[in-house]
């Protein structure tokens, strides 16, 4: 059995920027890409992109990201 552990980030997306949230929203990068390429140099083997307020907002999530 194969014993190796993926790592998959899950980067949570609100208002186009990064975040991070417990009682409040923290921006963690401006720019969702760069952060992305930060993860895959990292050694990612995959990235997740949850828009949080996609549903709230009544609209599509950012395709554009992928």
């Amino acid at each position: 059995m194969n014993s190796y552990k993926r790592i998959i980030p899950c980067i949570f997306i609100r208002q186009g920027k990064a975040v991070k949230w417990f009682d409040h929203y923290e921006i963690l990068a401006e720019d969702v890409v760069q952060l992305a390429e930060q993860y895959s140099e990292a050694g990612a083997d995959e990235l997740v992109f949850l828009d949080i307020t996609a549903t709230h907002e009544a609209r599509s999530t950012v395709v554009d990201l992928a």
